[in-house]
């Protein structure tokens, strides 16, 4: 079964002479898991941005590299990393300046990590996030209130808290991503086109003509991506 803990990845670091042993101690320790189960298979995935665990390397401030079987939890938005069956958070963001998974660039924002999914002048960012619907009541002749679909959990991690449910306990989890767009240090939630159009106030008209011809629809990623890729090419 699998369960979450705290771990304290990388030990608050009073002395600059103390990070470097540590990190190659937990790196020596952690390698072997890594490289021998490159895509770790779990139960309940749902809860997980990934189906599987799949190696990736966290590219440290002061330079390290470190080999992890990588995930990221978006209900509790935390990078969590896999190690003998079990799930661990790593906490101190405060170290790491990039970690990469299956070909994707998360970078820590506070207490949490966005994908960028464009990265040039003008960025287009994903914060990944999950909503947690408790069990619908049993409805009338054996059906239930709610129809959604739904994902089976052992253990569910909300905040400090852990929950854990009885086997195939229903739990629902629904998909709330927030999409950010950035450019030097103004970083906007895209809420509409209007929101679009008034960021990339200096190519409206052009920007307004790329949505129309495009069927642009500003809740859908992957035309936000066409998007600001479009306006970084008109912009140089």
């Amino acid at each position: 079964m699998l369960f979450y803990a705290n771990f304290v990845l990388f030990i608050a670091m009073k002395s600059k002479v103390l990070f470097k042993p540590i990190l190659q101690v937990i790196f020596s320790f952690l390698i072997l898991a890594a490289v021998t189960a490159q895509d770790a298979k779990i139960k309940n995935p749902e809860q997980f941005l990934f189906s599987e665990f799949s190696v990736g390397v966290a590219n440290m401030k002061d330079g390290e590299n470190v080999i992890l079987n990588l995930n990221y939890n978006v209900v509790t938005e935390k990078m969590v990393f896999m190690q003998n069956e079990q799930i661990f958070d790593i906490v101190n963001y405060g170290a790491i300046d990039t970690v990469y998974i299956r070909g994707g660039k998360f970078i820590p924002v506070g207490k949490v990590f966005y994908e960028v999914v464009v990265d040039d002048r003008t960025s287009f960012l994903i914060q990944h996030k999950g909503a947690v619907k408790n069990p619908s009541r049993p409805a009338a002749y054996g059906g239930t209130s709610e129809v959604s679909s739904s994902t089976y959990i052992n253990n569910l991690r909300v905040g400090g808290d852990v929950y854990r449910k009885d086997h195939k306990a229903e739990v629902v989890i629904y998909d709330t991503p927030i999409y950010r767009i950035s450019r030097g240090d103004e970083i906007h939630i895209v809420t509409g086109k209007k929101a679009l159009l008034k960021f990339f106030h200096d190519k409206r008209s052009e920007v307004r003509e790329y949505m129309n011809r495009s069927d642009f629809d500003p809740e859908n990623p992957l035309k936000i991506k066409e998007l600001v890729e479009y306006y970084n090419s008109i912009s140089r």
